[in-house]
């Protein structure tokens, strides 16, 4: 059975995580069905942007590892498809917008880091409680240590503490807090709105911030020079 459902909604794909019995956790299956839908939607010139959202009042409760099993071999799967999925959403090439419709914890927060913008239901809480749970946001922290501040970050690890919708705003964890009702119309029209513009230009952009993540400044540089040339160059052919 699918975890993940896809509809359209004009040119937005919009991802519906579908595990509301587990707290919409990711296990294997759902993060290889959205990498699959990512790479998909990265192809397909009729999706000019993506949603992900989750099914019902909970947005993602974090990583389902405990459904990996107790083997080295399972937990390595589990961990390959994690893996997979962010480098999907890096590399999507289109805008990103999650729909956080109830809390992000754990894992479920890392993903709503990894999109490019976000709205959240104002009932929400987001955080990174697995301390509490005698683990550490291990997946979660290679993609939240870029969305906040060190001190910060540390803060919320060691107090397992949870942050409402309002800080969350205030420390552009998310662009916009809405009642739970709005959450989805209100990310599909910011993705809508997003995806307005020339798509192979803002490809190249897209692509070209998580190309630069990492690298020195010369070398940022350089990538930024032929992003250019190759935006100018798509400008000049749609202008022809």
């Amino acid at each position: 059975m699918t975890q993940l459902q896809v509809s359209r909604a004009g040119r937005v794909s919009v991802l519906t995580l579908t595990r509301p019995d587990h707290g919409n956790r990711l296990s294997q299956q759902m993060a290889e069905e959205l990498t699959a839908a990512l790479e998909a939607a990265r192809r397909n010139p009729e999706v000019g942007a993506c949603v992900i959202t989750g099914h019902g009042d909970v947005f993602c409760l974090g990583g389902d590892y405990k459904g990996a099993g107790p083997t080295t071999a399972g937990r390595a799967e589990f961990g390959r498809a994690s893996v997979d999925m962010y480098r999907a959403m890096a590399g999507l090439g289109k805008p990103l917008v999650a729909a956080v419709n109830g809390d992000a914890h754990a894992g479920g927060f890392s993903l709503v880091a990894a999109a490019d913008l976000a709205i959240v239901a104002d009932g929400a809480t987001l955080g990174l409680p697995e301390a509490a749970n005698g683990l550490f946001p291990f997946l979660a922290l290679a993609v939240v240590r870029d969305a906040l501040p060190k001190k910060l970050l540390f803060d919320i690890i060691y107090n397992a503490r949870l942050i409402g919708a309002r800080e969350a705003c205030e420390l552009h964890v998310v662009n916009k807090s809405v009642p739970r009702a709005d959450v989805l119309d209100e990310a599909i029209q910011m993705a809508t709105t997003a995806s307005s513009y020339n798509s192979d230009i803002v490809m190249l952009g897209r692509d070209l911030y998580y190309n630069m993540r990492g690298v020195g400044p010369a070398e940022a540089i350089d990538k930024s020079r032929f992003a250019l040339m190759a935006a100018l160059a798509a400008k000049d052919q749609q202008t022809s």
